[in-house]
């Protein structure tokens, strides 16, 4: 397991703040539920999902943030993109499903982007643009076109980093194909359900 915070410009002493455990499952969009608040009014509509769901990952960018923001803009065009390229394949997949299911409810199938994530490194926390957990390592993105100090202290603690620019994205074959490996579509617009409790308790 491996801890990683987000939406943080510096580490409090309680890491339980904002922070998410990770294991040996690539941590996707739907790898846990939204927050409430981040719910759209529309829940059904894919639209108001999608738009929802940027600005939630927005908010955890910071303030004066615009690089950050517009990639998360620019990652979800990337998914919508992946999708379209693949929609025939993908609905040929859904059929048995009897339109239960839409190519486009694979979105939240995508890795899921940690604004201002924290990697361990040895003794240390270091600090990324956005990290990403694809079941094996976390992937630090440091945003922009010139190699940063925080990018070169990555790199020698041995962690994956991709510099971007977002303007241009292109992100590399892990980001790709993500639509391949659900067997169910599930989306993180949905409620918790409380853990039971017996009466003894």
């Amino acid at each position: 397991m491996v801890l990683i915070p987000y939406g943080l410009d510096r580490l409090p002493r309680n890491l339980a703040l904002r922070r998410i455990e990770t294991g040996d499952k690539p941590l996707r969009l739907n790898s846990e539920p939204v927050p409430p608040d981040a719910m759209p009014l529309v829940a059904s509509d894919h639209a108001a999902r999608v738009a929802a769901a940027i600005e939630w990952l927005h908010s955890q960018c910071g303030d004066y943030a615009p690089l950050r923001r517009q990639f998360i803009t620019g990652y979800f065009a990337f998914i919508a993109g992946e999708i379209a390229t693949h929609r025939q394949t993908i609905a040929e997949r859904l059929a048995p499903y009897n339109g239960l299911y839409q190519p486009d409810d694979l979105t939240w199938s995508a890795l899921r982007p940690l604004p201002r994530g924290w990697v361990p490194a040895a003794d240390q926390w270091l600090p990324a643009d956005m990290v990403f957990w694809d079941r094996t390592r976390p992937i630090a993105i440091e945003l922009g076109v010139r190699e940063t100090q925080r990018e070169k202290a990555l790199i020698a603690a041995g962690i994956c980093v991709l510099r971007i620019e977002p303007s241009a994205l292109q992100l590399p074959n892990e980001f790709r194909g993500f639509w391949r490996h659900t067997t169910l579509p599930s989306s993180p617009f949905r409620r918790l359900i409380p853990a039971h409790r017996s009466a003894a308790s």
